[in-house]
C-alpha cells in the first residue's frame, strides 16, 4: 500500500486546529493510502499522539512570518524520516476535510509527467494575472516580472511525490535564506517563493480551489476541503502584529482599483518591451 507524510505545523495557539484537522482527514481523504502525520508543535503533547500513525516533532515557536516563511527548513529538519514516504504534502492548520478525496483527484499523473500539485488560491480564481499579488522586487529571489506567471496558488495545500516534494523545499528554503542574508522578506513569505517555483513548470498539477475553500465565503465551487476560521479559536490580527484596515467606501475601493490596473498594464508593458521572462529555477543540490 503506498503511503502518504501530511506535513502539519502548529505552534503556540495553532495547536487548537489539529484534533479537527486529524479526524477529518482520518475520515475523507485518501481513504485507500496509509497516512502519516507529521505534527510540528511546541505542545507537550498532542491529540492522538500514541496512535501509530502519529509523529510529534518539537520544534520551537517563532515569531510571524518566520514560522511560515521557514517552513522549508522545518520539512527538512526529519529529511532522512520523510524520504520513507512515497508522497508528501503540507496543510495549513486551519483546514478540515470535507467529503470523501481519492487518488486521483489529489495526487500527480505519472502519465502526464505531473511530480507536484499545487491548488488555485480561491481569492484569485479567474482573475486577470496583473491582479496576481506575485513579489515584484527584482532584488528578491521570488520576484516575477509583470509579464510572467499565468497562475496564483496558495500556500496553505501542496504536495507531491517525496523525491520532488523535497527538491521543492531544498530550492526554496536555500532561496528564503538567500534573500534573508540581504534583510528581504517575500510580499507573502513562503507562498511568494511557491509561486515563483511553479512558473514555467511543466511537472505541476492544479487542483481547483475546491480543494482549499476559503473561509467566509459562499462560493459556487463545491467544499471539498475547506479552511476554518482562525479568528473564532483565537486573536489572529494580535498574533500576528497586524493592524486594523482602514475603511473606504466602496466608489472609492473602485476609483483605487482602476488607477492601480492602469499602472499595472504600464508596468506589464515595460516588462515586455524589456524581454523580461523567468527561467525555470534550477533546483538546488
Amino acid at each position: 500500500m503506498k503511503n502518504i507524510g501530511i506535513l502539519y505545523i502548529c505552534t503556540g495557539p495553532y495547536v487548537l486546529f489539529w484534533e479537527d484537522f486529524y479526524n477529518s482527514f482520518e475520515k475523507y481523504f485518501l481513504p485507500t493510502m496509509e497516512k502519516k502525520y507529521y505534527v510540528f508543535t511546541d505542545a507537550h503533547e498532542i491529540y492522538m499522539e500514541d496512535n501509530a500513525n502519529v509523529f510529534r516533532c518539537h520544534i520551537e515557536a517563532q515569531p510571524w512570518p518566520l514560522i511560515t516563511l521557514l517552513r522549508f527548513s522545518t520539512f527538512l529538519s526529519i529529511e532522512d524520516e520523510i524520504r520513507k514516504c512515497d508522497y508528501l504534502m503540507f496543510s495549513n492548520a486551519n483546514i478540515v476535510c470535507n467529503m470523501p478525496i481519492s487518488e486521483k483527484e489529489i495526487l500527480p499523473n505519472y502519465e502526464d509527467g505531473e511530480e507536484l500539485f499545487v491548488t488555485t488560491h480561491p481569492g484569485y480564481y479567474k482573475k486577470n494575472k496583473l491582479e496576481y499579488p506575485y513579489d515584484r522586487n527584482p532584488k528578491s529571489l521570488a520576484y516575477i516580472p509583470w509579464n510572467c506567471g499565468n497562475n496564483y496558488v496558495i500556500g496553505a495545500f501542496f504536495g507531491g511525490t517525496s523525491e520532488a516534494f523535497i527538491r521543492l523545499s531544498k530550492t526554496l528554503k536555500k532561496n528564503i535564506e538567500e534573500d534573508l542574508k540581504t534583510n528581504i522578506i517575500a510580499k507573502w513569505h513562503d507562498e511568494s517563493h511557491l509561486n515563483r517555483y511553479i512558473v514555467n513548470r511543466s511537472n505541476i498539477k492544479f487542483l481547483s480551489p475546491e480543494y482549499c475553500y476559503p473561509v467566509g465565503m459562499d462560493v459556487y465551487y463545491t467544499k471539498r476541503i475547506s479552511g476554518v476560521s482562525k479568528q473564532a479559536k483565537f486573536d489572529v490580527k494580535t498574533f500576528k502584529g497586524m493592524k486594523k484596515p482602514r475603511s473606504n467606501n466602496d466608489l472609492i475601493k473602485k476609483i483605487k482599483r482602476i488607477i492601480i490596473l492602469g499602472c499595472r498594464l504600464t508596468l506589464c508593458l515595460r516588462d515586455t518591451l524589456l524581454i523580461r521572462k523567468c527561467s525555470v529555477i534550477k533546483d538546488a543540490a
